[in-house]
C-alpha cells in the first residue's frame, strides 16, 4: 500500500533540520489548524519517510563558526609545522 508523501511548510521544515522539534509542532499546528497532538503525529510520521541526514565534510564546518575556526587553526599550525621542518 503506498501512503501519500507528507509535505510541510518551509519554516516547519527548518525548525526540524535546526533541532526545535517543539516549535516545529507548534507551528504545525497553527498552520494546519490542527491539535499539538495531531501535528507531532503528522511530523512523525514525516521523519519516519524523510529520516535527518547527518551533515559530514563542509557542512559540519558551515554549521558551527567555532568548528571552522578550530579547522582553520588546525591548517595554520600545520602550515607553521611545515614552515620550521622545511
Amino acid at each position: 500500500m503506498k501512503t501519500a508523501e507528507i509535505t510541510l511548510p518551509k519554516p516547519v521544515l527548518q525548525a526540524v533540520q535546526e533541532g526545535r522539534y517543539t516549535q516545529a509542532v507548534e507551528m504545525l499546528s497553527v498552520h494546519s489548524v490542527i491539535t499539538q497532538e495531531e501535528a507531532q503525529q503528522q511530523l512523525d510520521r514525516y521523519l519516519e519517510l524523510n529520516p535527518p541526514i547527518p551533515l559530514r565534510g563542509a557542512g559540519v564546518i558551515a554549521k558551527s563558526k567555532l568548528n571552522a575556526w578550530i579547522w582553520f587553526g588546525l591548517i595554520l599550525l600545520m602550515a607553521a609545522v611545515y614552515l620550521l621542518l622545511a
